[in-house]
């Protein structure tokens, strides 16, 4: 995945299913080797130094947490778009938004003092005006107070059409806003806009008092070395290693219970189980435990698995700016030559779910009507043959001089895509149509050859941005293309002046039996046109070693780190 989130995104950057390019790391050889030595010097590590050292010698550091993920994260203005699911991590560790979404998808105050609603004032009889109050007493990792201007801040970065952020779904929508005085924001919206709270859950603040002075908040210092309000401090990043976190003694919720917390990146994903297997991590998240690893993991001493059910869809997304790809007949007759469900038996063990859309099958939105094409080689040859694409001398179809072969690309060292891609190649090639791999580090992949839209085919996890919402506009609405000078996600270069239409209505009406209708006819849309084909829901298997405390599954966010401050080790 892109598990974005690419702009998660890709977010996708994220999606969630990713992985990264090799670096350098401790190997658990190396400690190994460096047997009684290490030992000896054990009890005068802490933090980042005991990174190498397996569970048994790490137990002497007390209150130290490893979260292990594949992915290396990059960039920490959580505004930004180059924001992936690792990055999200950072994001929640670093970072507070007014309020926060629980596993049960109860909103939290967070940075607010209150959730707004009509019953307590915050929110006019009309749903058009917001009134937030703040908390009070809360500072900055560097000591300086939160305010309301703080908010005001982070609306006018969103706004401004000079800062390439992840997304400016919902607050778009405001008409005009304001500090009322240092803890209280009033926002006026031009429209309901039915997702607003969600918008506010996925925005995390960032300070005025550093970035309002910088000369391009795209390239500022600051985004590497990010100063939140969060539960925890960045204090440290080696490139290709670990990113190093420490307490905030000041947090507004309390102090955290951990000491020391780190998220380590190990590239490959059975590289990562064997250092969680060794408890060389303590948490394995994101990409989760390769399935076929399943039954071993369930068996490790002082470790559970749990299933962690996730907002992600895998897609093949392909890119309608191609002369392969403008045909909607070809992108269907692919889906179609696609044995979908071999794939997730095959790959994933048959974990996740099957799905028809960009949402999973238990959304409340979800399209039950939709009508699955199926796995019809014989058919998908028929709908090329229709459109004109015939075999030619060297086995691949071709029409007006363009061969119908395109390269697919996902992060390299992702071996359950990798396997994916291999199948999707050898249904392809049955139906005379040439697919060549063409994998790179995450940080290229889902950097401008994603968000420029230079890509032929993508294997990619992605989320809806605003989820719970169904709304879906940032990634397939005409204005959202990135390539053509859009602000959002749209990478696949789809229009469709009904689908822009129909996402204006669906983030403006009020009723969910209204939106449901609007849903219901988008993912009907989506399938038939098929801008991206859906593959399947994520269900991820998470690792946890037993010593860790408050770590919990959250389906509601692309990564587990939304509480990190109320973990702790024994």
């Amino acid at each position: 995945m892109a598990i974005d989130r690419s702009r998660g995104q890709a977010g996708d950057a994220d999606a969630r299913n990713i992985s990264a390019e090799p670096r350098n790391r401790v190997s658990r050889r190396d400690v190994l080797r460096a047997g009684g030595a290490a030992g000896l010097a054990i009890g005068g590590l802490s933090g980042a130094a005991t990174l190498g050292l397996p569970l048994a010698a790490r137990a002497a550091t007390p209150g130290q947490c490893v979260l292990g993920v594949t992915q290396e994260a990059v960039n920490f203005n959580p505004l930004l778009y180059v924001n992936t699911g690792v990055e999200t991590s950072v994001e929640f560790i670093v970072f507070d938004a007014l309020w926060k979404i629980d596993p049960s998808g109860a909103f939290v105050p967070n940075l607010a003092a209150e959730i707004p609603t009509q019953e307590n004032g915050g929110i006019s009889k009309d749903g058009l005006t917001w009134t937030i109050k703040l908390r009070d007493g809360v500072t900055w990792h560097d000591g300086a107070p939160f305010t309301a201007a703080d908010v005001v801040f982070t609306l006018d970065t969103l706004l401004n059409p000079k800062v390439t952020v992840r997304s400016r779904n919902g607050h778009d929508h405001a008409e005009h806003y304001e500090a009322v005085d240092d803890h209280t924001i009033r926002i006026k919206l031009k429209d309901n806009y039915a997702p607003y709270m969600v918008s506010w859950q996925k925005t995390s603040i960032i300070p005025k008092h550093i970035l309002s002075s910088v000369a391009d908040i795209n390239t500022a210092p600051f985004n590497t070395n990010p100063v939140g309000t969060g539960p925890f401090k960045f204090k440290n990043r080696v490139a290709g290693s670990y990113i190093e976190f420490e307490p905030n003694a000041k947090y507004h919720a309390g102090s955290p219970k951990l000491t020391s917390l780190i998220q380590k990146y190990v590239p490959d994903q059975q590289s990562l189980y064997a250092q969680f297997q060794t408890g060389e991590v303590d948490i394995y998240d994101l990409q989760g435990i390769p399935p076929l690893l399943y039954q071993k993991a369930k068996a490790l001493p002082g470790s559970k698995i749990l299933l962690s059910p996730l907002p992600f869809v895998e897609f093949i997304y392909f890119n309608c700016g191609k002369p392969q790809f403008q045909d909607k007949r070809v992108r269907k007759a692919i889906y179609m030559a696609i044995d979908k469900k071999g794939w997730i038996d095959a790959v994933y063990y048959g974990v996740p779910l099957p799905t028809l859309s960009y949402l999973a099958p238990n959304h409340w939105a979800y399209n039950k009507k939709l009508v699955d094409p199926g796995f019809n080689p014989g058919k998908a040859a028929a709908l090329l043959d229709e459109a004109g694409w015939k075999v030619g001398s060297d086995g691949v179809r071709a029409k007006d001089g363009v061969r119908l072969a395109f390269s697919m690309s996902t992060t390299a060292g992702n071996k359950s895509r990798e396997q994916a891609q291999q199948l999707v190649q050898q249904n392809l090639k049955k139906i005379n149509v040439e697919m060549t791999i063409n994998n790179m580090p995450a940080s290229v992949v889902w950097g401008d050859y994603t968000v420029k839209s230079q890509y032929d085919t993508l294997m990619v996890g992605w989320d809806p941005l605003l989820y719970p919402d169904p709304d879906y506009s940032d990634r397939i609405v005409s204005k959202a293309i990135p390539a053509k000078g859009g602000n959002g996600s749209n990478y696949v270069q789809y229009e469709n002046p009904e689908i822009d239409d129909l996402c204006a209505k669906g983030v403006a009406a009020v009723g969910q039996a209204e939106r449901k209708a609007i849903y219901d006819r988008i993912q009907e849309i989506l399938l038939d046109d098929m801008p991206f084909a859906p593959i399947f829901s994520y269900e991820l298997l998470i690792g946890v070693k037993d010593r860790v405390k408050g770590y919990e599954v959250n389906p509601y966010t692309p990564i587990n780190s939304w509480n990190t401050g109320e973990w702790s080790t024994t």
